[in-house]
């Protein structure tokens, strides 16, 4: 199978072309997803290396009351639950779906494992990549734990430059849409964010 898909991600990209097709000759699955296709369910087991090659997908946590939190929103090329990979409890605890069309490629887990024991330079990437991870969702919480929503809304901002979708921008969040509206609302009116064709953007 062509190694080249693969090879766009920054865990492979100094390895060489046969490198990646030995990797591949282990069971390995490529699969595309039209936009909105579940990918994986919340709570489903990781037990494969996920290669996201193509597209961008939406990994949503979900609550027993049923309010749902967009956590994160990952763009190919990436990796897809690298953190649980390896883990005593490989559950993924999101709901991962595709938000435009998506390919992932699902690489066996021990044939990973083989190929990074005799190539330091990926397991040193892969080990680099489970640090930025672990950071970023340590990022999360604390933001979700310690800010005020004018705070993480704030955050938001700096972030992606602009609301285009109060919705969108709620879900990310973690709040009810009304709430943020009235938060910006709140915030338009003491002069820091301003409403333009582009979108609300800080002032």
């Amino acid at each position: 199978m062509d190694a080249s898909e693969i090879k766009k991600l920054p865990l492979f990209e100094q390895c060489s072309a046969a490198d990646l097709e030995q990797l591949l000759r282990h069971p390995h699955r490529r699969q595309a997803f039209p936009s909105g296709a579940l990918i994986l369910r919340q709570g489903d087991p990781c037990r494969s290396l996920m290669a996201l090659t193509e597209g961008c997908v939406e990994c949503r946590m979900g609550s027993d009351e049923g309010r749902e939190v967009v956590v994160e929103r990952i763009v190919a090329p990436n990796l897809l639950a690298p953190v649980f990979l390896f883990s005593e409890n490989s559950a993924v605890p999101v709901e991962v779906t595709a938000a435009t069309d998506a390919v992932v490629h699902f690489i066996n887990r021990e044939g990973f494992a083989d190929f990074m024991r005799n190539r330091p330079h990926v397991m040193s990437a892969f080990m680099q990549e489970l640090a930025t991870r672990g950071h970023f969702l340590s990022s999360k919480v604390h933001t979700f734990a310690t800010k005020s929503l004018q705070g993480r809304v704030l955050d938001y901002l700096d972030s992606h430059g602009s609301i285009t979708s109060v919705a969108a921008a709620a879900e990310m969040l973690g709040v009810a849409r009304p709430s943020l509206s009235r938060v910006l609302a709140e915030m338009q009116a003491a002069g820091l964010v301003v409403r333009t064709k582009e979108g609300i953007v800080l002032k």
